[in-house]
């Protein structure tokens, strides 16, 4: 059921976009109000895991605001994608480099730190994870691999920006996501096991469609820089 509740506010994001085109002053301020609600929704989830709170009130409300946040961001996610997609087809002349950087930004750092929460969730119960990775027929050491590589891959998305690592930690993060499926299928284990690995890997699928198009429209913008009169006049 929660798959296809994620999977329906992406699609909703996505029908949204076709129907209410935004236009360069609202999908700025929409991807701005992506990355708060992100922060937000990362702020909290930290304290919900980590700062043991013991008052069940407090406790079952941040759990609540944590379940159910996500699928807001989700339609948002899907809208902005959507109409990245539909601005960079139709040509349309507003700062579309400026919307991909910030769509970019909210789903890095929720994808980023959503990877470091679930490692740091892996570390706190080591004890299980061993379990599950013996009864799964994988050695100890490959348990110790997957945390290392998927904090690698995480801390590659968020420093995309300033390395340029994004495409590859996206790919690889993909590929641990793959492995976790296969795992829980090889296992019988139920379909909501799952969940979770196919939620990161429809994200992360999104994710090589903005860094394609970060990567296209920066192209395209190098090339018109070098082919317009001024830099022309300038090479001259």
């Amino acid at each position: 059921m929660e798959i296809i509740l994620i999977s329906s506010s992406l699609l909703g994001g996505v029908l949204l976009s076709l129907i209410f085109k935004p236009d360069d002053i609202l999908a700025r301020k929409l991807a701005a109000a992506y990355i708060w609600l992100v922060l937000v929704l990362i702020a909290i989830t930290w304290v919900f895991y980590f700062a043991g709170i013991k008052d069940q009130f407090i406790s079952g409300l941040l759990g609540g605001i944590v379940s159910s946040g996500k699928y807001p961001a989700r339609i948002l996610l899907g809208y902005l994608t959507t109409s990245i997609f539909l601005f960079v087809r139709s040509g349309d002349d507003f700062e579309i480099s400026k919307l991909i950087r910030l769509t970019l930004t909210g789903v890095s750092l929720a994808t980023g730190f959503s990877f470091l929460i679930a490692t740091e969730g892996k570390a706190a119960n080591m004890g299980e994870m061993m379990a599950f990775f013996k009864q799964s027929g994988y050695a100890v050491w490959f348990l110790y691999f997957i945390m290392t590589a998927e904090a690698l891959g995480a801390i590659g998305v968020l420093l995309h920006f300033k390395l340029k690592t994004g495409t590859l930690a996206t790919t690889g993060l993909m590929l641990i996501m793959i492995g976790a499926m296969y795992t829980h299928r090889h296992n019988k284990d139920p379909l909501s096991d799952s969940y979770a690995a196919i939620s990161q890997f429809m994200t992360l699928g999104i994710m090589l469609f903005l860094f394609y198009f970060e990567r296209e429209v920066n192209s395209l913008r190098l090339k018109t820089e070098k082919t317009s009169p001024v830099a022309a006049a300038v090479t001259s």
